[in-house]
């Protein structure tokens, strides 16, 4: 009787545990949802979970302008250039409306410190080169520029102020673009803040070609805003002057320049309608004044032909240590008239 019984208890235990054994994958299959099918019954989908918030909008936001390489030219009689701007990030040029002066500085001047843009310039200065050209082949004429029996010269007094028939630069920089409502887009309408480095391999005396390889560098800030009723151009600058010819004397220099034209303004004011050109060299050897500039102009413009007919005056000062050896002259002129007549439109 007693083994009967434990039989009993052996089989009821091990019907137990193969009950248990098969409810644990319905219990775990039970946890994690319903099953695809039950018998007959039609299977139920789940509803697919909502979009995040970071999916792709039912509106692309705007793509942005990336900046983009400008071809720049520009034409005068004195000073005639083509410059290509090149950009150094992805950022447009930023576009300025009816901003004053001293807040185009004040952003030029934080945003240089770290250069956005270049600027690769060739330049060439036309009537200087022929006040050279004229003093060389035809120097009959040229003389007969001549002022009584001083040294006086007309056409020197016309071309003075250029020391290099041309030059070829680099700028490395900030650039912001001046734009008017209502106006076409000038290309030309730039203001700049950066560093520039200049060469060329002619230095003009009187009128006369050295060869002489020379090397500028510049802290530079200048702009041009040429609109349909006025016009104002600035160029403020530092640096310093090297040359390979012995005879030139290496400086330091300090320059500013401002150019104003107003349609409907008059000629009565001091800045209006004017030109302003200030320069000082200094020997970079013991800091001494070797020459100065000061150049005064006045512009008459006459709204009705849209031009303006412009009259320069001033002197530019050169002490004789600005030349040694062969080119330093006994009969040195200190003191040179500037004459320049011109016509802007």
């Amino acid at each position: 009787m007693e083994r009967i019984t434990l039989d009993g208890m052996a089989r009821t235990l091990a019907s137990t545990f193969l009950l248990l054994s098969l409810s644990a994958p319905l219990t775990a299959m039970a946890a994690e949802g319903p099953p695809v099918s039950v018998g007959t019954a039609p299977a139920v989908a789940l509803p697919a979970p909502p979009p995040p918030l970071s999916a792709a909008p039912d509106c692309p936001l705007p793509e942005k302008k990336k900046a983009e390489s400008e071809f720049v030219w520009e034409l005068d009689p004195y000073y005639s250039e083509v410059s290509l701007h090149i950009p150094l990030t992805d950022e447009p040029i930023p576009e300025f409306a009816d901003v004053g002066e001293f807040q185009v500085y004040r952003k030029l001047f934080v945003d240089s410190l770290v250069p956005r843009f270049m600027l690769v310039e060739a330049a060439v200065m036309p009537l200087p080169l022929t006040g050279v050209a004229l003093k060389r082949y035809a120097p009959d004429f040229y003389r007969g520029f001549n002022v009584g029996t001083s040294n006086l010269n007309l056409l020197q007094s016309v071309t003075a102020g250029f020391q290099e028939p041309y030059a070829f630069s680099i700028f490395l920089g900030d650039m912001v673009s001046f734009v008017r409502p209502g106006e076409d887009k000038v290309c030309s309408n730039k203001g700049y803040m950066g560093y520039m480095l200049s060469y060329s391999n002619q230095h003009i005396k009187r009128n006369v070609l050295i060869p002489d390889h020379n090397v500028e560098a510049e802290w530079k800030a200048k702009g041009d805003r040429i609109f349909k009723e006025d016009k104002l151009s600035w160029s403020f600058r530092i640096g310093a002057k090297v040359h390979q010819n012995p005879d030139i004397a290496n400086t330091l220099y300090l320059g500013f320049r401002r150019n104003h034209l107003d349609f409907n303004s008059g000629s009565l004011g001091f800045l209006s309608n004017s030109d302003l050109n200030i320069r000082w060299d200094f020997s970079a050897r013991n800091g001494r004044l070797l020459r100065q500039e000061y150049v005064f102009g006045k512009k008459y413009p006459i709204k009705s032909w849209r031009v303006a007919f412009k009259m320069e005056v001033g002197i530019i000062w050169e002490d004789p240590a600005i030349y040694t050896g062969p080119l330093h002259d006994k009969d040195f002129q200190n003191v040179t008239a500037v004459l320049r007549p011109n016509i802007e439109f």
